[in-house]
């Protein structure tokens, strides 16, 4: 993906390259997209968390290998739970 994240991006799904679930774009800002993680991945970023806690990431273009329609895939060492924050 060469391209800058865009406002249509947001709702977009967001896979690991094997296929399993990451999360949700909840926000965007030109190079880096805000992702909203699915529950099972919250609670292995942060075992601290809140119940109930939305965990989010923010992933940058240059870690996504392909975007379609519905769906961005990341490159294959892409981990999106290193750069965690809370929303």
């Amino acid at each position: 993906m060469r391209r800058k994240f865009e406002g249509t991006d947001r709702g977009k799904r967001v896979v690991a390259d094997d296929g399993s679930a990451v999360g949700t774009i909840v926000r965007t800002n030109g190079d880096r997209a805000r992702v909203l993680l699915d529950p099972s991945r919250s609670g292995q970023s942060d075992p601290t968390a809140e119940s109930g806690s939305r965990t989010t990431v923010t992933i940058d273009r240059r870690r996504v290998a392909e975007s379609t329609n519905d769906r961005v895939r990341l490159v294959e060492d892409a981990d999106p739970t290193e750069a965690r924050g809370r929303a």
